[in-house]
Protein backbone atom coordinates (compact mmCIF):
# COMPACT_ATOMS: atom_id res chain seq x y z
CA UNK A 1 0.00 0.00 0.00
CA UNK A 2 2.84 2.36 0.87
CA UNK A 3 4.41 1.84 -2.59
CA UNK A 4 1.07 2.52 -4.28
CA UNK A 5 0.63 5.81 -2.40
CA UNK A 6 4.21 6.81 -3.27
CA UNK A 7 3.66 5.94 -6.95
CA UNK A 8 0.42 7.96 -7.05
CA UNK A 9 2.11 10.94 -5.38
CA UNK A 10 5.05 10.79 -7.80
CA UNK A 11 2.70 10.54 -10.80
CA UNK A 12 0.68 13.53 -9.56
CA UNK A 13 3.81 15.63 -9.01
CA UNK A 14 5.40 14.76 -12.36
CA UNK A 15 2.20 15.15 -14.43
CA UNK A 16 2.44 18.93 -14.09
CA UNK A 17 6.19 19.00 -13.64
CA UNK A 18 8.87 21.08 -15.22
CA UNK A 19 12.06 19.17 -15.86
CA UNK A 20 15.09 21.34 -16.55
CA UNK A 21 18.73 20.51 -17.11
CA UNK A 22 21.12 23.44 -16.98
CA UNK A 23 24.85 23.96 -16.81
CA UNK A 24 26.38 26.83 -14.88
CA UNK A 25 29.87 28.13 -14.58
CA UNK A 26 31.47 31.11 -12.94
CA UNK A 27 34.14 32.65 -10.79
CA UNK A 28 34.27 33.90 -7.23
CA UNK A 29 35.38 37.35 -6.36
CA UNK A 30 39.10 37.51 -5.59
CA UNK A 31 39.94 37.74 -1.88
CA UNK A 32 43.22 37.43 0.00
CA UNK A 33 42.56 33.65 -0.07
CA UNK A 34 42.53 33.74 -3.90
CA UNK A 35 39.84 33.06 -6.48
CA UNK A 36 37.72 29.95 -7.06
CA UNK A 37 35.99 28.67 -10.21
CA UNK A 38 32.80 26.64 -10.29
CA UNK A 39 31.14 24.38 -12.88
CA UNK A 40 27.84 22.62 -12.18
CA UNK A 41 25.17 20.57 -13.91
CA UNK A 42 21.74 21.20 -12.39
CA UNK A 43 18.94 18.62 -12.58
CA UNK A 44 15.64 20.23 -11.64
CA UNK A 45 12.21 18.71 -10.99
CA UNK A 46 9.66 21.47 -10.51
CA UNK A 47 5.96 21.70 -9.75
CA UNK A 48 3.80 24.63 -10.86
CA UNK A 49 1.93 26.24 -7.98
CA UNK A 50 0.38 28.71 -10.44
CA UNK A 51 1.07 29.78 -14.04
CA UNK A 52 3.68 32.19 -12.67
CA UNK A 53 5.18 30.34 -9.69
CA UNK A 54 7.18 27.10 -9.65
CA UNK A 55 8.76 25.24 -6.73
CA UNK A 56 11.53 22.78 -7.56
CA UNK A 57 14.05 20.40 -6.09
CA UNK A 58 17.48 20.75 -7.69
CA UNK A 59 20.39 18.29 -7.53
CA UNK A 60 23.70 19.84 -8.60
CA UNK A 61 26.91 17.85 -8.94
CA UNK A 62 29.69 20.41 -9.24
CA UNK A 63 33.42 20.87 -9.49
CA UNK A 64 35.24 23.77 -7.87
CA UNK A 65 38.82 24.87 -8.44
CA UNK A 66 40.09 26.70 -5.40
CA UNK A 67 43.34 27.68 -3.73
CA UNK A 68 44.76 24.59 -2.02
CA UNK A 69 45.76 26.61 1.05
CA UNK A 70 43.96 28.99 3.39
CA UNK A 71 46.74 31.42 2.49
CA UNK A 72 45.97 31.43 -1.26
CA UNK A 73 49.02 30.83 -3.44
CA UNK A 74 51.27 32.81 -1.10
CA UNK A 75 53.48 29.73 -0.55
CA UNK A 76 53.19 28.28 -4.07
CA UNK A 77 50.58 25.67 -3.09
CA UNK A 78 48.56 26.12 -6.29
CA UNK A 79 44.93 25.18 -6.80
CA UNK A 80 42.97 22.00 -6.23
CA UNK A 81 39.90 20.48 -7.83
CA UNK A 82 37.06 19.64 -5.44
CA UNK A 83 33.90 17.71 -6.32
CA UNK A 84 30.71 18.53 -4.44
CA UNK A 85 26.98 17.80 -4.50
CA UNK A 86 24.28 20.33 -3.61
CA UNK A 87 20.56 19.74 -3.11
CA UNK A 88 18.49 22.92 -3.11
CA UNK A 89 14.88 24.00 -2.88
CA UNK A 90 14.13 26.58 -5.57
CA UNK A 91 11.29 29.06 -6.06
CA UNK A 92 10.90 30.69 -9.48
CA UNK A 93 8.60 33.50 -10.60
CA UNK A 94 7.97 33.62 -14.37
CA UNK A 95 6.70 36.68 -16.22
CA UNK A 96 4.95 36.88 -19.60
CA UNK A 97 3.88 33.21 -19.41
CA UNK A 98 2.05 33.27 -22.77
CA UNK A 99 4.90 34.94 -24.69
CA UNK A 100 7.47 33.07 -26.82
CA UNK A 101 10.24 34.64 -24.70
CA UNK A 102 9.64 34.58 -20.94
CA UNK A 103 11.76 36.06 -18.20
CA UNK A 104 12.11 34.81 -14.66
CA UNK A 105 13.63 35.47 -11.26
CA UNK A 106 14.54 32.70 -8.85
CA UNK A 107 15.99 31.94 -5.46
CA UNK A 108 17.27 28.67 -4.00
CA UNK A 109 19.00 27.37 -0.91
CA UNK A 110 20.15 24.03 0.45
CA UNK A 111 23.05 21.93 1.73
CA UNK A 112 26.25 21.08 -0.13
CA UNK A 113 28.68 18.27 0.70
CA UNK A 114 32.21 18.21 -0.77
CA UNK A 115 35.06 15.73 -0.86
CA UNK A 116 37.42 18.38 0.58
CA UNK A 117 37.00 21.54 2.63
CA UNK A 118 35.52 24.53 0.76
CA UNK A 119 37.22 27.01 1.11
CA UNK A 120 40.42 25.28 2.24
CA UNK A 121 40.76 24.82 6.03
CA UNK A 122 37.05 25.41 6.70
CA UNK A 123 34.39 22.71 6.21
CA UNK A 124 33.28 19.92 3.86
CA UNK A 125 29.63 20.70 4.64
CA UNK A 126 28.29 24.05 3.44
CA UNK A 127 25.09 25.74 2.38
CA UNK A 128 24.47 27.15 -1.09
CA UNK A 129 22.19 30.16 -1.50
CA UNK A 130 21.43 31.37 -5.01
CA UNK A 131 19.54 34.20 -6.64
CA UNK A 132 19.18 34.60 -10.36
CA UNK A 133 17.31 35.86 -13.39
CA UNK A 134 17.07 34.78 -16.98
CA UNK A 135 15.16 34.22 -20.18
CA UNK A 136 13.36 31.21 -21.62
CA UNK A 137 13.43 31.26 -25.43
CA UNK A 138 10.83 29.38 -27.48
CA UNK A 139 8.93 28.99 -24.21
CA UNK A 140 5.81 27.50 -25.87
CA UNK A 141 7.83 25.20 -28.16
CA UNK A 142 9.00 21.63 -27.80
CA UNK A 143 12.44 22.39 -26.36
CA UNK A 144 12.66 25.77 -24.60
CA UNK A 145 16.20 27.14 -24.20
CA UNK A 146 17.20 28.77 -20.91
CA UNK A 147 19.86 31.46 -20.51
CA UNK A 148 20.49 33.34 -17.28
CA UNK A 149 22.69 34.60 -14.48
CA UNK A 150 23.08 33.37 -10.89
CA UNK A 151 24.74 34.86 -7.86
CA UNK A 152 25.79 32.02 -5.55
CA UNK A 153 26.95 32.20 -1.94
CA UNK A 154 28.69 29.16 -0.42
CA UNK A 155 29.13 29.25 3.35
CA UNK A 156 29.22 26.84 6.29
CA UNK A 157 26.78 29.03 8.23
CA UNK A 158 29.26 29.78 11.02
CA UNK A 159 29.35 26.32 12.59
CA UNK A 160 33.03 25.92 11.69
CA UNK A 161 35.73 28.09 13.33
CA UNK A 162 36.41 29.67 9.93
CA UNK A 163 33.59 30.89 7.69
CA UNK A 164 34.94 33.14 4.93
CA UNK A 165 32.38 31.92 2.36
CA UNK A 166 32.64 32.19 -1.40
CA UNK A 167 30.55 34.38 -3.70
CA UNK A 168 30.22 33.30 -7.33
CA UNK A 169 28.83 35.03 -10.41
CA UNK A 170 27.73 32.32 -12.82
CA UNK A 171 26.25 32.07 -16.30
CA UNK A 172 23.46 29.50 -16.77
CA UNK A 173 22.41 27.77 -19.99
CA UNK A 174 20.13 24.79 -20.46
CA UNK A 175 16.89 23.28 -21.69
CA UNK A 176 13.44 22.64 -20.33
CA UNK A 177 12.58 19.04 -21.13
CA UNK A 178 8.95 18.96 -20.08
CA UNK A 179 6.62 21.92 -19.82
CA UNK A 180 3.60 22.36 -17.63
CA UNK A 181 0.61 20.27 -18.61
Amino acid sequence: MRHLVLALLLTTLTSSAQVRVTASGGKSITTWHGQADLEAVNFELGHALSPHTTVAIVASPMTLWQPRSWFGDQFGDGNESVRALAATLLVRRTFRVQAPVQWYVEGATGPMVAEKQIPASTSRFNFVTEMGAGLVFNAQGRLPIIAGYRFMHVSNGGYSPRNPGLNFSAAVIGVQLKTRS
